[in-house]
C-alpha cells in the first residue's frame, strides 16, 4: 500500500522527503526491533520510553518511512510530523489492515467493575443465537473461535486490527480501559453499541482525579453510531451524569436500575428484570447482585442488537464460566474457596456482599496491592476487608518495578496503622493462601482476590503460577495424604 493511502485525511507535515507519499509500505511497527524492509515505523512518546529514541535503529533494521510528533530534519529516510502518533497508529493501522474488508457489529464495554464478565455473559448470548463472536479484553483476544495472549485489556491498534482483518466473526465486543482510551487505542472506531458499568475509585495513579477518570470514559460515547446505543448503570451518580449529557446530544440512550425512570428496571432480589412493562426472569448460576447486575447489561444490549428475549434468558440460565471471576472450589473439609479478580473496594464489597448472603460461616480474606498502581485505594481495600471478613491475610502481589522488602513493610504498615487484631501479613502469597486453607474449617469462605486468571510475575515457595493453580495444588495434596508436600 502506497503511503499516500495510508495518511488521507491526516493531518501532517512531510519534514525530510517529497518523496513519502510513493513509498511502498508492507507493514506497520511502533517497535524498532520489528521492523524489516518496507515498514512504516511510528514513533510514540510513551510513559517510560520515548519511539523517537529509537528512530535510528528502526531505520538501521530497515524502515522505510517514520512517522513522529518531533521536529526532526536529519533522518535519512522520509520522516512525516503529525501531531499525535499514538491517535495516527489507530489511523494507518486501520487503513491498513481493514481496507476493503467489512466491520463486524462492534460493542464497547467500559466502566471499572465487570467489564469481563459482560463480556463473557454478551459472548455467549450472541454464540447460542447462531452468531460467531470476537472478543477483545482482559482474559484474552479470541478470534474465530482461536485464543490470543491478552497484553492489555484493550489492544493496542495493530494488535486489534491485524486480529480484526483475519476474522470472520459477525460480533466483535471490546473491553475499553481509560488507558485504553487516553492512549488513543480504540481512536477512529465507531460503535454499534457501549455499555457503561460503574465507576469506582481506581487508577488515580493514572488518572489526576474521579472526575479526570469519569472524563476520560465519557469521552468514548462520542464514538457511537449515528444509529448506535448506549446502556447506562444509572445506580451512582456517574452513570446518571453520562446518561444526561448524552440525551442532551440527542443519543440513543437506555439506562439500567432500580428506579421506575429507568428504561430497564431490575429487580435483583426478584430476579427480574422490567422493560416496556415486560417482567422478564432472569436465571443466573453466577451469584451475587453485581453479577446480576452484568447480565442486566448484556441482556439490554443484546436485545438492542436483535436477539429474542427468550433466547437471552435460556443462555444467561446456563453455566457460564469466566475465567478468574468467582472460581469457585471446594475443600475437602467443605469449605468453599473463592479466587476472583476483584481489586477494588467496590469489588470487594460485593464478594463478601455475596458469601454473606450464600450463608459463610466466616470469611477469610486473601489478598495484597499491585506496585506502582494506585496507592490511594490501598487503605480504603483494606478497611473494607477488616471490617467485613472475619479473618484477612496481606500478601504480596505483582510488584511491576517496587522493591519486594519496601512493598512487605508497607503491608506491615498498612496492618499496624489501618487493620484490625483479626488480620495478619504473610508476603508470600502462595504461603499466605496455604496458612488460609490449613486454618479453614466447615462453612468457611476463603476469598483470595487481586489476581485472578493471571499469572503470577515472580516466584513463591510453592510451585505454582497462579492462586488458581496453588489452590488446585493443595487439593490434590490433601486429597492424597501419601503425598508429602514441601514442609511450610
Amino acid at each position: 500500500m502506497k503511503a499516500a493511502e495510508l495518511i488521507t485525511n491526516i493531518e501532517h507535515h512531510i519534514a525530510t522527503s517529497s518523496s513519502a507519499m510513493s513509498i511502498d509500505i508492507v507493514d506497520i511497527s511502533c517497535d524498532s526491533r520489528k521492523v524489516g524492509p518496507g515498514t512504516l515505523f511510528v514513533a510514540i512518546p510513551g510513559h517510560n520510553t520515548d519511539g523517537h529514541n529509537y528512530i535510528k535503529s528502526a531505520v538501521d533494521g530497515g524502515a522505510s518511512l517514520v512517522i513522529g510528533e518531533k521536529e526532526i530534519t536529519d533522518a535519512s529516510i522520509p520522516y512525516i510530523k503529525v501531531k499525535n502518533s499514538r491517535k495516527v497508529l489507530a489511523q494507518v493501522a486501520k487503513s491498513f489492515y481493514m481496507k476493503d474488508k467489512p466491520f463486524p457489529k462492534l460493542i464497547g464495554i467500559t466502566g471499572t467493575n465487570g467489564k469481563t464478565t459482560t463480556t463473557y455473559m454478551l459472548k455467549s448470548i450472541f454464540e447460542q443465537a447462531g452468531y460467531s463472536c470476537a472478543t477483545f479484553g482482559t482474559v484474552s483476544y479470541i478470534v474465530n473461535s482461536e485464543a490470543h495472549e491478552s497484553a492489555n485489556s484493550t489492544p493496542d491498534p495493530l494488535t486489534f486490527y491485524k486480529l480484526l482483518s483475519q476474522s470472520k466473526d459477525d460480533v466483535a465486543i471490546l473491553e475499553v480501559s481509560s488507558h485504553g482510551i487516553r492512549q488513543g487505542r480504540v481512536h477512529g472506531l465507531f460503535f454499534d453499541h457501549l455499555v457503561f458499568t460503574n465507576l469506582a475509585h481506581d487508577h488515580l495513579d493514572y488518572h489526576a482525579s474521579m472526575e479526570d477518570y469519569f472524563e476520560t470514559k465519557a469521552s468514548l460515547f462520542q464514538q457511537m453510531k449515528s444509529d448506535g446505543t448506549a446502556v447506562i448503570y444509572t445506580g451512582q451518580e456517574w452513570g446518571k451524569k453520562l446518561a444526561a449529557r448524552l440525551k442532551h446530544q440527542g443519543k440513543q440512550v437506555y439506562t439500567v436500575d432500580s428506579s421506575e425512570s429507568d428504561d430497564m428496571i431490575i429487580e435483583p432480589e426478584r430476579g427480574q428484570l422490567i422493560h416496556d412493562d415486560k417482567r422478564i426472569s432472569l436465571t443466573l448460576q453466577m451469584p451475587g447482585v453485581h453479577n446480576f447486575h452484568n447480565a442486566s447489561f448484556a441482556a439490554f444490549t443484546s436485545y438492542l442488537a436483535g436477539i429474542a428475549w427468550d433466547s437471552i434468558t435460556e443462555t444467561l440460565a446456563l453455566k457460564l464460566h469466566v475465567p478468574g471471576r468467582f472460581e469457585e472450589y471446594k475443600h475437602p473439609n467443605g469449605a468453599t474457596i473463592i479466587v476472583d479478580y476483584a481489586h477494588t473496594a467496590d469489588a470487594l464489597e460485593n464478594i463478601f456482599h455475596t458469601a454473606e448472603k450464600e450463608g459463610a460461616r466466616r470469611i477469610i480474606h486473601v489478598f495484597g496491592f499491585r506496585g506502582g498502581r494506585d496507592r490511594t485505594k490501598r487503605k480504603e481495600m483494606l478497611s473494607i476487608s477488616a471490617s467485613t471478613a472475619t479473618r484477612y491475610i496481606l500478601t504480596g502481589d505483582d510488584l511491576y518495578g517496587e522493591k519486594p522488602e519496601a512493598m512487605e513493610k508497607e503491608l506491615k504498615d498498612l496492618h499496624h496503622t489501618h487493620g484490625t487484631t483479626s488480620g495478619k501479613v504473610i508476603y508470600d502469597r502462595t504461603k499466605a493462601i496455604k496458612h488460609a486453607w490449613d486454618n479453614a474449617k466447615p462453612g468457611d469462605w476463603i476469598i483470595i482476590t487481586g489476581k485472578g486468571h493471571e499469572a503470577y510475575e515472580q516466584a513463591y515457595k510453592y510451585p505454582v503460577d497462579s492462586d488458581i493453580h496453588c489452590v488446585e495444588f493443595l487439593d490434590r495434596f490433601s486429597r492424597n495424604p501419601q503425598k508429602k508436600l514441601i514442609q511450610s
